[in-house]
Formats: C-alpha cells, structure tokens, sequence
C-alpha cells in the first residue's frame, strides 16, 4: 500500500524535461534587458522588428520584445508561476533572458503581439498601425507581421525549439515558407555574432536557413 502511494505521487510530478543546450551566460530577463540588450546590443540604436522605426536609444516608448512569449513558454512548460516553471525547468530564466528571442519594438505595438500567435491574418485585415506607416496586421487571437519579419520570427522559434525544447508555437509549414520568404539580411547575420559575443552562443537558423527544412511539426 505504501508503495503504491509513493508511485502516485511520483506520477503527480510534473517530468523535467531534459535540459538542452540554450545560452547559459544570462539567468535574468531584467538585468539582460537593462544591462546588456539596450546598453549593449542596440548601443547604436537599430530598428524595430514589426515596425522597421529607427531609434537611437532606449526609451519608455520601446520595449523588447519575445518573439517566442513568456506567456507561450509557460504553457509550453505546463507552469503557471515564475516559481514553478523555474521547478519545471532550471533554464527558464535563462530562456527568457535569451537574447536571440528579443527584439526592439514599439510598446505599443508590443501591448497587442503579447497575447497572440503568429499566422496569417489574410489580405482582407488592414494593418492595425497604420497611422505610423506599421504593416503589423492583427485580430483577436493572431498577429502577422511585414514579409521582411518574417524570417527573423520564424528563425527565433526555431532557434528556442531547437536549443530549449520547446514547441513549436505555431504552424511549422507557416514558419517554413516564412524562412525561405524573408532570408538572413546582413543586419539580422551582424546581431547574431554580436549576440555570440554577448551571451556565448549563436542561431543555427541565421547561419544555414536550410536547416529548417528537417523540422518536425511536435
């Protein structure tokens, strides 16, 4: 009887998934943003990810961005507290500090991606930011950001499917012909090296695109 108990309750636990590779140099989403993503990766400024706006420096109207959320990682994780997912899986901190799933984007425009899935949204759904010249359309449950995006979104789902385990957070054939859309551009390859430098590690996806092509849909 005893042991039948023990079996139960071991079978009431959550299994940790193994852990896989990821970046280990940044175990803290805050101290990464403030202290090495704006000050360091945009020291120079750069430009939005849906938006394509240029800035110079860091300000209350930008924000960075996860392309793979917060929100998508703990139900991928099956956790609902920071606390618990870090039980879950001893990389979480890290997955949401990793600088390979943060963009820059308008706070704005962050306030309406946060809670929504990538995918096509159709020809007929007017982009929501037209008054800033942002070709970002969205509805109650997807978002689809500018062809020239694309890839760079589709390229940081794979990367966090492929070095943390996660799912992927979407149609896998979408993100495919996203990736072959929208190539690595000089810009997106120049961050990936910069963020090597910063965090230790680099994107497989940025480097050999074609990589994508051997996904499995999970």
């Amino acid at each position: 009887m005893r042991g039948m108990v023990i079996a139960l309750a071991l079978a009431a636990v959550p299994a940790v998934p193994a852990l896989a590779a990821g970046q280990d140099q940044l175990p803290n989403a805050k101290v990464a943003i403030d202290q090495v993503f704006w000050p360091k990766l945009y020291a120079n400024g750069g430009s939005t990810l849906y938006c394509d706006k240029p800035f110079t420096a860091a300000s209350s109207e930008y924000t960075a961005s996860a392309v793979y959320s917060s929100k998508q990682i703990k139900s991928a994780l099956r956790c609902m507290t920071e606390n618990q997912c870090q039980v879950v899986n001893p990389q979480f901190d890290y997955m949401l500090a990793d600088l390979h799933n943060l963009y820059p984007e308008l706070t704005r425009v962050e306030l309406t991606r946060r809670n929504a899935q990538f995918g096509t949204v159709g020809p007929d759904v007017a982009s929501k930011f037209t008054d800033i010249g942002c070709d970002f359309k969205a509805t109650f449950q997807l978002v689809e950001p500018r062809d020239a995006a694309k890839g760079n979104v589709a390229r940081a789902i794979f990367y966090m499917h492929k070095e943390y385990g996660l799912p992927i957070a979407g149609q896998l054939q979408m993100y495919q012909r996203w990736n072959e859309l929208d190539p690595p551009d000089a810009a997106e390859k120049a961050r990936n090296a910069q963020i090597e430098q910063l965090q230790g590690n680099r994107n497989a996806f940025i480097d050999d695109p074609a990589l994508a092509a051997k996904l499995t849909q999970d």
